[in-house]
């Protein structure tokens, strides 16, 4: 019965093992379209002010919404 168990743990980590690496492969390989790359996956874009900002995010249901805006300032 140890002997069964300790096989079904080795054989479950095997598995697993097994499964990581081929989702570790898919998002390297660029041939399947709708996976990404290993990268950063927000597209981000160069912003020209030089005040403070803040960023406010909105979720919803599977998705969520950053928004920068100028922080007040106080004097």
């Amino acid at each position: 019965m140890t002997t069964w168990f300790h096989m079904m743990i080795l054989a479950t980590c095997a598995v697993a093992t097994i499964a990581v690496g081929v989702a570790s492969a898919a998002v390297l390989n660029g041939s399947h379209a709708p996976l990404a790359k290993k990268q950063d996956r927000l597209m981000t874009v160069a912003d020209a002010t030089t005040g403070p900002e803040i960023t406010i995010e909105q979720r919803t249901d599977g998705m969520s919404i950053l928004t920068r805006v100028p922080a007040p300032v106080a004097n």
